[in-house]
């Protein structure tokens, strides 16, 4: 991110400012800024939740509590009504400028985007698949994968000879076999 500049090349036509919402008031905030005239990009994920016996797929946001809102050199004073929307809470700012993100990496998100949200990447890893631990203690020890966490940790089951044993590891240290 870099600081807000009031220079009016055409350098600062595509850049986006990034409004920070009251917990889970994204999508207020961003109805209330479209309302205003701003254009808004609100990143959102399917994840899957578990409640009351049921499950399902529900989009949430890939950013809680983050929206960007774009701006250009023309559009600058324009920053202070953000700060009065309904949901909104503040803007992230250096010093008393808004935080610039460039156009480029918004771009790389919406190329990402099917059907409105975002597709995250395939995983390289499945529950019951044979992999090998790469560095540290157990270096090249084959284990199972028991459970994939969405924290990007992985529980694994490791046969050493004398008896069975749970680790939970990153996805950086196992390579398939």
């Amino acid at each position: 991110m870099r600081p807000f500049d009031k220079r009016t090349d055409e350098t600062l036509v595509n850049h986006w400012m990034v409004v920070t919402t009251h917990p889970s008031r994204e999508e207020y905030a961003t109805q209330n800024l479209e309302r205003q005239g701003f254009t808004v990009y609100y990143p959102r994920i399917i994840k899957r939740v578990s409640h009351a016996r049921r499950t399902y797929d529900t989009a949430r946001p890939l950013f809680p509590s983050y929206l960007f809102v774009a701006t250009s050199a023309a559009g600058a004073p324009r920053w202070r009504a953000l700060l009065s929307t309904f949901g909104v809470r503040t803007l992230v700012r250096s010093g008393e400028t808004p935080s610039l993100v460039s156009d480029d990496f918004i771009a790389s998100l919406k190329a990402r985007e099917t059907e409105g949200v975002l597709r995250l990447p395939e995983k390289p890893f499945a529950v019951g698949q044979e992999i090998r631990i790469q560095g540290g203690a157990f270096d090249g020890l084959v284990c199972t994968i028991l459970e994939l966490r969405e924290t990007q940790r992985i529980v694994v089951l490791m046969r050493p000879p004398t008896q069975q044993s749970k680790f939970l590891l990153t996805a950086d240290a196992l390579s398939p076999v």
